[in-house]
């Protein structure tokens, strides 16, 4: 039996994370992200897929985020008729970010054509012989996924194909993550165990639960977006919120937030709830400016059987985590636009989270050059974003085509990320030793990853890879 794996995506980088598993020349993928970053880079990784959609035979995916999720409807349009496995929260979410970005991709392109053709009718130049922008896929593209979905809920254990079953355990990432762990039923009777991380989350966060030990397996591929670093522990992070927001008030400017509209989004809400509920804040006006934002908090509350014991504590004593006085959702675009009319006071979130796309782009504009303002970065940043360029400090940001002073106040709250921090990484491992033969760094920098990698060794983890794109190793003869 030839077990296999070529590492398509999310291999020293963050982003685009599809994982593909080979088992006698079937092929299962785990996950189908979407890569971000420098544009064109980006733009040339997606709309080239690197196999033949037909030939896989099913796809796994862990959790919603698009750099998980979001190439989905290109592995449908072009020609994947498996089924797509995932929690039943994770479908819920990946149906409305895959639409969502289907949307972007289709703005996006009308944006980039009309520029393209005001800009040749300047120079005198023919339309016919401009070279337009076709959308990576379109919303339409994006509801064609949705027939191909099978919920498959926490625990439970399904064959996806012959001789292959999957097991998802909890991993307090996002609403519905998981880590997918594979047996492969082996010619001799043994079964070969394989356990995808997808992205790894943190104890004690808001809302959701704890992230559960990965089952014992032969490999596992884990994420290492944060292993040279540990987080500012999280019962700091309430005290450095509660700090920005009185800074940013005394000054009369307003709080910026760049926010994933799932996950991030939400523990923050979480957070603003809890300060004004133990009377640590007053009564403070939070926008939250993005419709995927407002459909995603919608689908945390629909799926009461992923949160926590503390958030189901402070519901019943009447405070609504998700929808308390003050809070807006906003979803028209004159709204939005209002917004950066409205003087005084205010935290406004709004999405993409690494400032690459979306209203947030018009809110930075307006922010970049107020020194009253504040941009408050509660996530990573990938490189050759809008978002590292804030983390860096720049002097001058290049926001929708024009170049503007920064002057804004920058804050960071790496202490939010729902992504485990390197000690976190190591003590989910911990118990494996001696019982996995190989763990694999997946879903993070070099600089992360190696730091990592001679950590998890001198923990006493024999074989420690970090997977590099695009190339394939063999797991089990």
């Amino acid at each position: 039996m030839a077990i296999g794996i070529r590492f398509l995506g999310a291999a020293e980088g963050v982003t685009g994370s599809r994982h593909l598993l080979e088992v006698d020349g079937r092929r299962i993928l785990v996950d189908c992200g979407l890569f971000q970053g420098r544009r064109s880079w980006a733009r040339e990784r997606n709309a080239r897929f690197p196999i033949d959609p037909s030939s896989v035979d099913a796809v796994v995916l862990t959790h919603g985020h698009v750099d998980h999720s979001g190439a989905l409807p290109l592995l449908a349009r072009d020609g994947f008729r498996g089924r797509i496995t995932a929690t039943p929260a994770t479908i819920d979410l990946a149906k409305i970010l895959l639409r969502d970005s289907g949307r972007i991709q289709e703005s996006d392109a009308r944006h980039l054509n009309k520029r393209a053709k005001r800009d040749a009718r300047d120079e005198g130049r023919r339309l016919k012989d401009l070279d337009l922008v076709e959308p990576l896929y379109t919303e339409f593209d994006a509801e064609q996924v949705d027939p191909l979905f099978r919920p498959l809920a926490y625990h439970q254990e399904r064959a996806i194909l012959q001789g292959i079953r999957l097991t998802f355990t909890d991993q307090g990432h996002i609403l519905g993550s998981a880590a997918a762990l594979l047996e492969i039923d082996r010619p001799d009777g043994g079964v070969f165990r394989i356990v995808f991380s997808g992205d790894r989350g943190r104890r004690l966060m808001p809302i959701l639960r704890d992230p559960e030990p990965y089952p014992d397996c032969d490999v596992v591929l884990t994420e290492s977006t944060y292993g040279d670093r540990d987080h500012e522990p999280i019962t700091d992070m309430q005290a450095r919120l509660e700090r920005v927001v009185k800074e940013t008030m005394a000054r009369g400017g307003r709080l910026l937030i760049p926010a994933f509209s799932v996950g991030r989004t939400q523990n923050i809400l979480y957070h603003l709830t809890e300060l004004q509920h133990e009377g640590r804040l007053p009564k403070i006006p939070v926008f939250v400016d993005s419709p995927l934002s407002t459909k995603a908090s919608r689908i945390y509350v629909d799926h009461p059987e992923c949160w926590d014991a503390e958030a189901r504590r402070l519901m019943k004593e009447g405070a609504q985590p998700l929808d308390f006085p003050g809070l807006h959702y906003i979803e028209s675009v004159e709204e939005s636009k209002g917004l950066n009319e409205r003087e005084g006071f205010c935290v406004v979130i709004s999405a993409s989270g690494m400032c690459e796309s979306g209203r947030i782009l018009h809110h930075l504009l307006r922010t970049a050059d107020r020194p009253q303002d504040t941009v408050l970065i509660v996530g990573w940043m990938a490189e050759n974003t809008l978002g590292r360029r804030l983390v860096e400090e720049r002097n001058e940001l290049k926001i929708l085509g024009r170049t503007v002073p920064r002057l804004c106040r920058i804050e960071r709250m790496n202490g939010l990320s729902a992504h485990a921090d390197r000690g976190g990484l190591v003590r989910s491992l911990s118990h494996l030793k001696g019982k996995t033969r190989t763990v694999f760094l997946v879903h993070g920098e070099r600089a992360q990853s190696e730091p990592l990698r001679e950590l998890l060794r001198a923990e006493g983890h024999d074989d420690v890879r970090i997977a590099e794109l695009d190339t394939s190793v063999e797991l089990a003869p």
